[in-house]
């Protein structure tokens, strides 16, 4: 039985609030909610079902050293588990103040070991604006995106082998929706 790792937004008042002020909405709407950004290159498919390689970062994020010691991920989906999403509603200030920043070394190094996606229970693994969308091209240079806002808690983590994604490649905003399943 598939499992539901995206976040419903049904009536998220303090999203529909940040939404409501922005000039864009249409661009705005497609980083709500669990999604994945495309600046240079989006996805070639609209479905992927692929393994994944769970890295419990609640302590702390990885560092570059972590990252060297990791097997090659080619093709699969690095899942950072953060336990944000757990604790902190989506959207709140506690959500969005949550650090689940790697430097810019770690994702370098990162990079080398080829994920195909990188899932994490929170906002990003760049700090907010222009570092943000830099870590985006970073990934996507080499054939990889940031699905960002999934749900994860410690009882999912446990069992996450493998997971189903969708995503709405035709979605006109650099934000593309995205469904995400344990399977």
């Amino acid at each position: 039985m598939d499992i539901n790792l995206h976040i419903e937004l049904n009536n998220n008042n303090s999203v529909n609030s940040w939404l409501d002020a922005q000039a864009d909405r249409v661009g705005a709407k497609g980083h709500i909610g669990t999604h994945l950004d495309c600046y240079t290159t989006a996805p070639q498919q609209r479905e992927y079902t692929i393994s994944t390689y769970v890295v419990d970062c609640r302590e702390t994020m990885p560092d570059d050293i972590f990252f060297k010691s990791l097997p090659m991920l080619n093709d699969k989906v690095l899942v950072f588990y953060t336990g944000n999403m757990e604790s902190n509603a989506y959207g709140s200030e506690d959500y969005l103040s949550r650090s689940t920043i790697l430097s810019k070394k770690a994702l370098s190094v990162l990079m080398e070991k080829y994920p195909k996606f990188i899932l994490i229970d929170s906002y990003g693994i760049g700090a907010h604006g222009k570092d943000h969308i830099e870590y985006d091209k970073l990934c996507e240079s080499v054939g990889c995106h940031i699905i960002e806002n999934i749900y994860l808690d410690s009882e999912l983590v446990r069992t996450l082998k493998e997971v189903r994604i969708y995503i709405d490649i035709d979605n006109a905003s650099t934000g593309k929706p995205c469904l995400v399943y344990s399977v």
